[in-house]
C-alpha cells in the first residue's frame, strides 16, 4: 500500500469517529518493589492484545503527531494498522524512517504525544507504547519485511560508531548494495542505547535482536575498534568513498567541585557503561546524584537495584527548569523514580565533596534561592549563609557531556566546522564541512536523543546516495528512509500555547 494511499484511507476511515471514549487506556506499573529488585523486570507492562488496539482506536486521525517526531514516522497510519489488529503492517511502517520500533517505542521522548489533539480529552494515544507492543509480537523482522538483497554496486562508506545514528545509515545504506563497514570502540554495538540507558529500560534481548536484524543484512562490523588509535581516520577518508560519522558526546564533564579526587566519585557516563558491561558496583547505602536531567535519573534508579537504601538527586534551579520539561516524557520517569523513593532535592549547589580515609562520605550544599534578571531564566543564588550536608557512599555527576574528537588528525581537526556549542556543523544533506564526510547524532544535534539521531542518519542516507551518484541505481524507493511527510510542527511552541 502507498504511502498516500494509506493516509487517505485513515483520514477517511471509521476509526477517526469510532465511538465517544476518549479515555486513554490505562498503563499499568509493575510495582516499584519488584522493579527495584531486579534490572530484568521493565517499569511498564506491555498492552493486552485488546488494550492495544482499543488504545489504537481512540485516535481521530488527524496526524498532527507526524509533524513534530523527528523523524517523520507515520504515525497515523501504524496507529490505525495496529487498531485494526495488523502489528505486522505497523512494524513494515515505521521501518520506513526507522529500524527500531522496539527500542524506540521504550526510549523514545515522544514529542508526538505532547501535542496529540487528544492531550486534554481522556489524555494523548500511547503513541510509543503501541509501537513496543507491535514491535514484540515479532522475534525476527525478517519473516514481515521481505528486505530486498541488492547485489553490490560498486561503493562503500565507512560509519563511525555503532549507536542509533551509525546503525541507521548502515542499514538503509546496505539495502541498497552499498558495502558498510561498521567501526565501534566498545565491544558490543548500540551506543548510548547499550551503555547509557540501563537494562530495566531497555533489556538486552530487545537490542540485540533489533542490532541483529540490521548487521544480518551483510554490514561488516569491527567492535573492540578505535578511529584514531586502531585505524587512522585518514586512512578511512582515502580507502572509502564516503564516511559518516554518528560518534554520540560520551567525554564527561565533571563539575570540578572540591573533594573531586576521593574515592566514590564518578560520572554518570562511566557509572552507567560499567553497569551496562556487567559490572557489580557496590554504592553503599547512601548515593548523592548531581544533575536533573534523564540521566540522573537513570543513575539513581541504577543504585536503588545495586541496593542503595537512600538515593538524592540534587539540582541547582527548580522542578520545573530541568532538562526535558516541560514534556510528558519527563513527567513520567520521574513519576516512576518517585515510585521507586528516590528523593529530589530542587535549587540546591553542592560546594564541597567530604571524605574520610580517602572516601566520599557526605556532600555540602547550600539552599539556593532563584532570583529573575530581566526576561531571562531564573538564575540560581546560593544562600551561603546556612550550610547543609547529606551523607554519601558515593556521588555521581550527571553533569553533561560532550563529543571527543581526538579521533580525527590535525588536519582534519582543522577543516572540520563546529558551532560554539561544539556541534558538528552539517548543510541540509548531512554532509561537514569536509568532502565526503557526513555526520549526525548527539555530535551534531542539540536534542540529542535517539529519534533525533535516526533523522539525522535518515537525512546523510540520501546524503550519501546522492553524493556517491548512485541515485539512479535505486530499485525501489520504498526502501529508503521518507524525509518530509508533512512540514513540521514546532512541539515547543505547542506545548507553550
Amino acid at each position: 500500500m502507498s504511502r498516500i494511499k494509506r493516509y487517505n484511507e485513515f483520514s477517511n476511515s471509521g476509526l477517526a469517529v469510532i465511538l465517544l471514549n476518549f479515555e486513554r487506556m490505562k498503563i499499568t506499573h509493575e510495582s516499584p518493589e519488584k522493579r527495584v529488585s531486579s534490572f530484568t523486570v521493565e517499569p511498564l507492562r506491555e498492552y493486552t492484545d485488546q488494550e492495544g488496539s482499543v488504545e489504537a482506536s481512540r485516535c481521530i486521525g488527524c496526524n498532527i503527531c507526524t509533524q513534530s517526531c523527528p523523524a517523520s514516522l507515520d504515525i497515523g497510519g501504524y496507529i490505525r494498522s495496529t487498531a485494526a489488529g495488523d502489528p505486522a503492517e505497523t512494524v513494515r511502517i515505521v521501518f520506513e524512517n526507522l529500524p527500531f520500533p522496539a527500542i524506540i517505542g521504550r526510549v523514545c521522548t515522544h514529542l508526538c504525544e505532547d501535542i496529540c489533539v487528544l492531550n486534554d480529552t481522556g489524555g494523548p494515544i500511547a503513541i510509543r507504547h503501541l509501537k513496543r507492543f507491535a514491535a514484540d509480537k515479532f522475534d525476527d523482522y525478517g519473516t514481515i519485511l521481505n528486505v530486498p538483497r541488492r547485489k553490490f554496486i560498486g561503493k562503500s562508506v565507512a560509519v563511525i560508531g555503532g549507536g542509533p545514528a551509525g546503525l541507521t545509515a548502515a542499514y538503509y545504506l546496505a539495502i541498497q548494495g552499498v558495502s558498510v563497514t561498521l567501526f565501534e570502540t566498545m565491544p558490543e554495538l548500540g551506543g548510548f542505547m547499550k551503555s547509557g540507558i540501563p537494562r530495566y529500560r531497555l533489556p538486552q534481548d530487545v537490542l540485540d535482536k533489533e542490532i541483529g536484524f540490521i548487521t544480518g543484512l551483510g554490514v561488516e562490523v569491527k567492535t573492540s575498534t578505535r578511529v584514531g588509535t586502531d585505524v587512522k581516520f585518514s586512512d578511512l577518508m582515502r580507502e572509502y568513498d564516503a564516511v559518516f560519522i554518528g560518534v554520540g558526546n560520551h567525554k564527561a564533564r565533571m563539575t570540578g567541585t572540591p573533594g573531586s579526587d576521593a574515592k566514590g566519585i564518578v560520572h554518570a557516563t562511566e557509572f552507567l557503561q560499567r553497569v551496562s558491561y556487567g559490572e557489580k558496583i557496590n554504592v553503599g547505602k547512601n548515593v548523592v546524584v548531581i544533575g536533573g536531567g534523564f540521566t540522573a535519573n537513570d543513575a539513581s534508579r541504577t543504585c536503588l537495584r545495586l541496593g542503595a537504601k537512600k538515593v538524592y538527586i540534587m539540582y541547582r534551579r527548580r522542578a520545573i527548569d530541568r532538562p526535558g520539561y516541560p514534556s510528558s516524557n519527563a513527567e513520567e520517569e520521574m513519576e516512576e523514580a518517585i515510585e521507586e523513593s528516590v528523593e529530589y532535592l530542587w535549587e540546591v549547589t553542592p560546594f564541597e565533596y567530604v571524605s574520610q580515609d580517602g572516601k566520599v562520605s557526605s556532600v555540602r550544599y547550600w539552599q539556593n534561592e532563584m532570583v529573575m534578571e530581566g526576561r531571562g531564566r531564573a538564575k540560581p543564588v546560593p544562600k551561603k549563609e546556612k550550610v547543609l550536608e547529606l551523607p554519601a557512599d558515593m556521588v555521581i555527576e550527571a553533569t553533561g557531556q560532550e563529543t571527543d574528537f581526538s579521533f580525527l588528525e590535525e588536519e582534519y581537526l582543522r577543516q572540520l566546522r563546529l558551532t560554539p556549542q561544539g556541534h558538528v556543523i552539517v548543510d541540509e544533506n548531512g554532509m561537514t564541512s569536509i568532502k565526503g564526510l557526513f555526520s549526525g547524532g548527539d555530535s551534531t544535534n542539540i536534542n540529542r536523543d535517539l529519534i533525533t539521531a535516526v533523522r539525522d542518519a535518515d537525512t546523510a542516507v540520501l546524503g550519501i546516495l546522492n553524493y556517491l551518484n548512485v541515485m539512479d541505481q535505486i530499485a525501489d524507493e520504498r526502501w529508503l528512509p521518507f524525509l518530509d511527510r508533512w512540514k513540521k510542527y514546532s512541539p515547543t511552541a505547542a506545548i507553550k500555547s
